[in-house]
């Protein structure tokens, strides 16, 4: 859709508003769990990105983050150059350093007995090229994972 749009031209969106959406249906899915998912975007924090792009690509990174976490998750955003930096963080077992950049391939999981298509992260990674941007996974010190996803800042 977006390739077909050709990334629209003057397309905008609210990290704010887009993360703060998705942490409130993610809390109502895995309210069972008992997860801490924050958001600590800040407002003013604008991607030259179509709305729908920017949910994909966020929502695909914060529900791979609350299938791995053991109790929290955080997204934060800042500005970064000419790019917003978007970071969604868990506290989950992470990704064998091996694998980080495998698993932003097509069909590529980390962990094949759990569910899922291998397609998440990969989306993630084609929509942020085709805005400009960028994506990539790092293990925290403290454990869990890091995603940084970059994007032309529309300030």
């Amino acid at each position: 859709r977006a390739a077909a749009a050709g990334a629209a031209p003057g397309a905008t969106a609210s990290v704010g508003a887009a993360a703060a959406a998705l942490v409130r249906t993610l809390e109502h899915l895995h309210a069972d769990r008992g997860l801490d998912i924050r958001s600590a975007v800040a407002d003013p924090d604008v991607v030259r990105v179509q709305r729908e792009d920017l949910e994909e690509m966020l929502g695909n990174l914060l529900d791979n983050a609350c299938k791995w976490t053991r109790t929290r998750v955080a997204v934060d955003s800042r500005a970064a150059g000419d790019q917003v930096e978007i970071l969604v963080e868990d506290d989950g077992p992470g990704v064998a350093p091996s694998m980080l950049e495998q698993v932003l391939q097509r069909g590529v999981r980390a962990d094949e007995a759990a569910p899922g298509s291998g397609f998440g992260l990969a989306i993630v990674r084609d929509l942020a090229d085709l805005y400009g941007g960028s994506i990539t996974l790092e293990n925290r010190p403290a454990g869990g994972l890091e995603a940084r996803l970059r994007l032309p800042s529309a300030r």
